[in-house]
C-alpha cells in the first residue's frame, strides 16, 4: 500500500512500493527505491498527469507472446494498467511520454549452475518493448548498473529526481530454487496457483 507523506519540497509525496502503481492530476509527487526492480514513469506534459509504477518480474519478453503470458502480469500488466489509468485521468494518449528507471544488477541473482540471472535486465527489456508497442517515446531512463536509484517523479513539472546509491541495499544470492519460490509466493498471493 502506498505512502503519502509531506516533502521538503513543500507537495504530498506518494510512496509506491513493489506492486504497486499510483497515476495522479494533482501538483504532488510520487517516490520509489528501486534495485533490480523496474519503474515506469509516465506523463502528460500537456494536461499535467502522470504516474509510476513498481514491478519486480517481466514475464515473457517477445513481440508475439507479450500480452498472452500468464506471468507478464508482473511486467506487462504494471505498465499496463498506469497507461489505462492514466488515461482514465484524463491524460492523451498522443502526448504521453516514458522514463524508465531501475533493473540494477545489486542482488546476485544466480540460477542452480552459477550463472547470472537476466531478471533485471529483462525487467527493462519488457518495458522498452511494451513503449515501443504502443508507441510511447522514451525520453529518459536510467537503467542496470549496480546501483539501487531513489526516484521521485514531480507530476506538474514532469522532471524525475534521481538518487544512486552505490553498492546496493541487499546482498544477498538467490538460488533459482529460491527465484522459483519467490515467483510462487507471488503468483499465490496474486490469486494463481
Amino acid at each position: 500500500m502506498h505512502v503519502n507523506v509531506r516533502h521538503k519540497l513543500g507537495k504530498n509525496l506518494n510512496i509506491i512500493y513493489p506492486g504497486e502503481y499510483y497515476v495522479t492530476g494533482k501538483d504532488e509527487l510520487i517516490g520509489t527505491l528501486l534495485g533490480s526492480c523496474v519503474s515506469v514513469v509516465l506523463h502528460d506534459p500537456v494536461n499535467k498527469i502522470g504516474g509510476m509504477n513498481h514491478f519486480m518480474l517481466p514475464g515473457k519478453i517477445s513481440k508475439n507472446d507479450i500480452f498472452s503470458d500468464d506471468n507478464a502480469r508482473y511486467g506487462i500488466s504494471a505498465i499496463n494498467q498506469i497507461v489505462s489509468e492514466v488515461v482514465k485521468k484524463g491524460a492523451s494518449r498522443k502526448h504521453l511520454t516514458a522514463k524508465i528507471f531501475g533493473g540494477g544488477n545489486i542482488i546476485k541473482f544466480l540460477n542452480m549452475s552459477g550463472k547470472k540471472s537476466l531478471i533485471p535486465s529483462d525487467n527493462v527489456r519488457v518495458a522498452r518493448l511494451f513503449m515501443e508497442i504502443e508507441d510511447i517515446p522514451i525520453v529518459a531512463s536510467d537503467v542496470g548498473d549496480n546501483y539501487t536509484r531513489k526516484i521521485i517523479f514531480d507530476v506538474d513539472s514532469g522532471k524525475v529526481y534521481l538518487r544512486k546509491i552505490q553498492g546496493g541495499i541487499v546482498n544477498e544470492i538467490l538460488s533459482l530454487r529460491d527465484e522459483d519460490e519467490l515467483i510462487h509466493n507471488i503468483e499465490t498471493k496474486a490469486g494463481k496457483k
